[in-house]
């Protein structure tokens, strides 16, 4: 390892008062993330050795940790004046090394997460290049392939219309235009209303007309109605008779 980082992590750190964690330092010097991690730690500790400069730094724990009777796995971020009181909590220590240098003391880990997220940005294509993690599914996509992908999400399937139901006794079928019809057409339409009115009353007159009418009966007998039918009526009686006899 060429001691030259020493030098380049220093100016960092003092001169430009980063705060260096070592996935900053990794992207930066184009270094394995690994590395990037024994840089900072020779680093810190040849700065408390020669010098006494008020440097703070914070270390990334990961192990077995039980809470509740619950065992289970836990990665955190640890303060140096914390790092013994948080590993002595821990049932096993799986590993430990600097998470960053930095001459500030840090209140909460937000500008930890800020110096990493602007990393990754500015080096969005090579972020995964000095990683320890690999996935061999996960292959960057082609240019054709994300210019499709981003006009599946961006034109939305079109939505079927659904009709809305008739509320209060409304009617589905559409009114009938109210506006007068020109022409020829609206010659006869202006004639076929006055009749259709015409016809209408009409139909109530033939009804009351039709209904029956109870008629008293008649006491006379109907032959008295017409003379003719009556002497031809009693001629053919009075021969009956005769015959009878």
């Amino acid at each position: 390892m060429d001691e030259l980082y020493l030098d380049n992590i220093d100016e960092f750190v003092n001169d430009h008062d980063k705060i260096v964690t070592y996935k900053w330092l990794s992207l930066t010097l184009g270094v394995h993330v690994n590395t990037a991690k024994q840089m900072l730690y020779h680093y810190l500790d040849h700065k408390r050795k020669e010098s006494s400069a008020q440097l703070h730094a914070t270390y990334l724990v990961s192990g077995k940790f039980e809470d509740n009777g619950q065992a289970g796995h836990k990665v955190s971020v640890v303060k140096e004046d914390q790092l013994e009181d948080f590993k002595s909590k821990m049932s096993l220590v799986v590993s430990v090394h600097v998470y960053s240098v930095q001459k500030a003391l840090l209140k909460d880990s937000g500008p930890l997460y800020s110096v990493d997220y602007d990393a990754v940005k500015d080096n969005l294509k090579n972020c995964t290049k000095y990683s320890a993690i690999r996935c061999a599914s996960a292959v960057p996509m082609s240019s054709l392939e994300l210019q499709q992908a981003r006009q599946i999400h961006q034109v939305p399937a079109p939505e079927p219309e659904h009709k809305k139901p008739a509320m209060n006794g409304e009617a589905n079928a559409s009114k009938p235009s109210t506006k007068p019809q020109k022409g020829i057409m609206g010659m006869f339409a202006n004639k076929a209303a006055p009749k259709n009115q015409d016809n209408v009353k009409d139909i109530k007159t033939e009804q009351k007309e039709d209904t029956p009418v109870a008629e008293a009966p008649k006491s006379k007998p109907a032959a008295k109605a017409n003379p003719m039918m009556n002497f031809f009526g009693t001629q053919t009686a009075s021969e009956c008779y005769q015959q009878s006899e």
